[in-house]
């Protein structure tokens, strides 16, 4: 399973009621993407899930996305070299936090690895269903707007990240139906190096842009 990312840093368009829509549709997806991270990560956490802890890690990259594109909005109306270089400071920032929650989620990946504990599956299942009609409800908001690249990149987001969640789903329900836990903290570890390539991956475009490379 794997979502790539793609991460460019470009000003808004902005014409009237389109952009209007556009802006609604931005803050709709961000309140349900963000809102969920807080539902998954509370899961897991219930649950003893780091499947769901490092789903919930993976969709803030996503949330960070729409919130890049919501601030070229802002700077619609600067020279686009400001725009660009303002971008990708928020996204500096977003890395540290992002490679932060990675290392914690590695490092309790396999403390449970050895010490397996008991996972309850089903619960895992559901609210990774979840994940995935937040995902899609997000990108059919975003789908009517693809014109603008910025959009085109965070429906592909949107898409993507049902992927991994139905990945997280399967695992929930092959722990319901075997107790195998060990399930959970593996698939905790391949959605964890899904983020960290992402996040790399946004890393590298920031700096980019910054030294104007």
């Amino acid at each position: 399973m794997h979502a790539e990312h793609h991460h460019h840093f470009h000003e808004l368009p902005v014409n009237g009621e389109n952009n209007a829509a556009l802006r609604r549709a931005y803050w709709i997806s961000i309140a349900l993407n963000l809102t969920f991270v807080v539902v998954e990560f509370l899961a897991g956490r219930i649950s003893h899930s780091m499947g769901l802890v490092s789903d919930a890690g993976h969709k803030m990259l996503d949330v960070f996305a729409l919130g890049m594109a919501l601030v070229g909005f802002r700077l619609a109306g600067r020279a686009s070299s400001d725009a660009r270089r303002i971008s990708a400071i928020i996204a500096l920032i977003n890395t540290c936090i992002l490679l932060f929650g990675v290392s914690v989620i590695v490092r309790e990946s396999i403390d449970k690895l050895r010490y397996a504990t008991p996972v309850d599956g089903s619960t895992v299942s559901w609210t990774a269903a979840l994940g995935i009609l937040v995902s899609g409800l997000s990108a059919w908001l975003l789908m009517r707007h693809r014109g603008d690249i910025n959009t085109r990149a965070a429906f592909l987001h949107m898409a993507t990240d049902s992927l991994l969640s139905l990945g997280v789903v399967i695992a929930g329900i092959v722990i319901s139906l075997t107790s195998l836990y060990i399930i959970d903290p593996v698939i905790s570890l391949v959605v964890a190096a899904v983020i960290l390539f992402n996040t790399l991956r946004l890393l590298r475009d920031a700096l980019r842009t910054l030294f104007g490379k």
